[in-house]
């Protein structure tokens, strides 16, 4: 990232007193960046940011492999896309070169950044495995930026908070939880932010994705690795989702149609093009969480200790979002 640098850093030592911190340890959190974000109906929040001085909203992708504008958008701010050397990859992991397209100008709250170069995707897709994006914004704000910082995002009101790196082991907890706190590391999988959590007492891969409207599972995983007949529904409910010390009830996953499941007419070649698309899904075993779930949630993604901590929000919707239904 050679183009967005810090501007500010607010220390919050005020928020600790009380708080045990190891005695060779003196770093409170420092704010770098505090950002109202906007959602409607409960669904993928979007980041206002300024590309060229035009106002524009950037669907928050936690499962985004770098951030992106869509086609139309780039259209819209009179950006011409050129041929790149940028990779995403499909479903399978497959490779595909995107055009891109040069900003002169990005801002988003107190960060700044000039001459950024994004890649363009139809719709602004994501370019990692998981569902479609969302949120109605002009592309993805993604990890090639927040891994940068902290990142801290209250659901419940919409904040976005970034932090600096540079503090205390552990000490992130600034907010009142209301019960347990989930703690669980973090493992970056071809660009998507992913965690172990527990579904129903079996172990298995969460990718924390913020740009998915609902959470979801392939049917393959939800038969073979969850043990749970999928030929008559289309979803399923999980008694409890465990992220470390953190247990939800009553977790709805939509149960998605596995990869190649489409068919040509060639049932031979049908059948081998399926397998393959199952083998992948079996050898990289998850379900996806999306804003259904993690509307409920305050995250603190700690990029530097590679750690997730995680309460229920403890925020209010702001007046002017929609709330969850």
């Amino acid at each position: 990232m050679r183009t967005i640098h810090l501007l500010a850093a607010l220390p919050l030592a005020g928020l600790f007193a009380g708080q045990a911190f190891a005695q060779a340890c003196n770093k409170p959190l420092a704010l770098v960046d505090e950002i109202q974000m906007e959602s409607a109906n409960g669904g993928p929040s979007t980041v206002p940011v300024k590309i060229n001085g035009k106002d524009q909203k950037l669907t928050l992708a936690t499962a985004g492999t770098t951030t992106q504008l869509s086609e139309d958008a780039a259209k819209a701010l009179n950006l011409e896309p050129t041929r790149s050397d940028m990779v995403l990859t499909d479903a399978l992991g497959n490779p595909n070169r995107v055009d891109e397209v040069a900003i002169a100008d990005f801002s988003m709250g107190r960060l700044h950044g000039t001459n950024v170069k994004w890649p363009v995707t139809p719709e602004g897709g994501r370019g990692g495995r998981g569902g479609r994006g969302g949120g109605g914004g002009a592309g993805l704000f993604s990890l090639n930026y927040m891994r940068l910082y902290d990142v801290d995002v209250d659901f419940g009101s919409d904040k976005l908070r970034l932090f600096s790196q540079d503090h205390c082991p552990g000490a992130v907890l600034y907010w009142k939880a209301p019960g347990a706190v989930g703690t669980v590391p973090i493992t970056i999988d071809n660009g998507r932010v992913t965690v172990p959590v527990m579904v129903d007492g079996k172990a298995i891969t969460g990718v924390i994705d913020t740009a998915a409207a609902g959470s979801s599972v392939y049917a393959a995983i939800a038969e073979k690795v969850l043990g749970i007949d999928t030929s008559n529904t289309k979803s399923l409910t999980a008694k409890t989702v465990g992220i470390g010390q953190l247990t939800l009830n009553d977790v709805s996953f939509m149960v998605r149609p596995d990869i190649n499941s489409q068919g040509s007419g060639d049932r031979a070649r049908d059948l081998r093009v399926k397998k393959t698309g199952i083998d992948f899904e079996m050898a990289h075993p998850e379900v996806n969480l999306g804003m259904d779930v993690l509307r409920k949630l305050h995250l603190y993604m700690a990029f530097g200790e590679n750690k997730l901590y995680v309460t229920g929000t403890t925020g209010t919707p702001p007046a002017a979002a929609a709330k969850t239904p």
